[in-house]
Formats: structure tokens, sequence, C-alpha cells
């Protein structure tokens, strides 16, 4: 039987990069780091559809330990407080998205907009501190540390600082002609949050620059709060907020 190209639903056809949703990610382990930052660095990098909210960076290092499809990999997030005053959708946009896995740099990209690249992700103790890197072009991008769990925290404290369950995108996918196909701010919120520890402390946050991963742009004014969590979390469909 010949293929029918208008019943296709997933590329490459059989074994699709991208999967299907709802995913869950379990036993995920993550270092936030909530830091300061220059006002207007973070006015430079939103859509002037967001409205900025405060001088705050999120920074994420996952351990994905055991995720539908794509197995066990490394993330990283960094993200800006943010809201979006049509819909009065308040969470955190997506500046910049580091990732291991091909399928999840896909899946990133192509369903929410995120704007995901590869490089390497780690995160591990190292004696009594905590480590976690961002590494692309041979270059540490980001390192960020705390003392190994030394100060027990729990759900409530996470977002003490700024709201991050709900991600805001850009989404624009170029056309074939030269054109752009999709332009779009969306909104995806994780679902069935289910955490089972949080340890809190002091903490730093290192940036070097790199015109592939440049993150250096929101230069480091004073770490706030540094968490070492653990959580299982449902990636669910999102909705699109505005069409550009």
């Amino acid at each position: 039987m010949s293929l029918d190209a208008a019943t296709v639903t997933e590329t490459p056809v059989g074994a699709p990069l991208v999967p299907s949703l709802p995913l869950r990610m379990r036993r995920t382990e993550i270092m936030t780091v909530v830091y300061r930052t220059d006002s207007d660095a973070v006015a430079r990098l939103l859509p002037p559809q967001l409205e900025q909210v405060g001088d705050l960076v999120i920074v994420h290092l996952y351990r994905m330990h055991d995720a539908d499809w794509f197995g066990a990999y490394g993330e990283s997030a960094i993200q800006l407080p943010a809201r979006h005053a049509p819909t009065g959708t308040v969470g955190a946009y997506s500046a910049y998205l580091f990732v291991e896995s091909d399928g999840a740099i896909a899946a990133g990209r192509e369903i929410y907009g995120q704007p995901k690249k590869q490089a390497a992700v780690t995160l591990a103790a190292d004696g009594d501190l905590l480590v976690g890197r961002v590494t692309r072009n041979g270059i540490d991008v980001l390192t960020a540390t705390m003392a190994y769990k030394q100060r027990p925290g729990d759900e409530a404290d996470l977002e003490r600082h700024a709201a991050f369950r709900t991600n805001l995108n850009l989404k624009v996918v170029p056309s074939v002609d030269g054109g752009i196909a999709v332009h779009e701010l969306t909104a995806r919120t994780l679902a069935d949050v289910d955490v089972h520890w949080v340890w809190r402390g002091a903490g730093t946050v290192e940036l070097r620059p790199n015109a592939q991963a440049p993150v250096h742009v929101l230069p480091v004014r004073g770490v706030v709060e540094t968490f070492h969590w653990s959580a299982d979390f449902t990636l669910v469909h999102g909705q699109v907020l505005e069409q550009l």
C-alpha cells in the first residue's frame, strides 16, 4: 500500500521525533537560581506584547531521570518573569533554553515555540557542593553552585520570588517560501506537579560569553536564592495568547 501524504501526522513516518502529548517526567532533579540583573537587559529580550515583572532572572538546571519518549537527559532554562496583560497570564518567558536530547529540542520548538538549542547540561554533587553547568562549544557558559542539602524548604518556597509554572514563549516557524509560517505568543502550564523534596539556600551563578549561547547579556547583579528540588510533572498542550 502506498503512503497517503494527507493522512501523515508524524515525521519521520513510523519513528517520529516529536511526541504526542501528554508526557510524564518522573524523578526530575532541579537546581533553580533566582538572581537580579539589569532591568534594561530584561526589557531588550522581552517581546513588546509582554509586560516586564521586575529585574529577576530564573535559571533552572534539570536532570530528567525518567521522561516519557526521551529517557534520561539534561536541560537548562533561563527565564524572565513576565505578564501578558490582555489575558492576565503571568509566568516566565523563555529567553534561552539548552537541551541534550534531540527529541526534546524538536518537541519544545515545534509544539511550544521554546528557543531550544543543543548543549551539555550537568547537575551533580561535588563533595559538599551542588554544581550545575551548561556547556556549549566547549565553553561553560553557565555555572551555578549551592551548598548541598543543608537547609530544608518546602514547595511554597519555590515560587516565592517569581512564578514559573506557566511558561511563555515567542513561537516563530519559518515558511518554506522565505516568510514566516507561524508567529504567535504561547503559554504552557505544567500539570500534575508532585514535588518530592526541596532544599534552599545561598548560591552563586557565573556566566561566560558565547555568541551562540549569549546568556551573558543578562548580567548577574546578585543572587536572591537558590533551590535544589525534585518533582514529577506532566507536559501538556498549551494555548495561543496572541497571533502576531
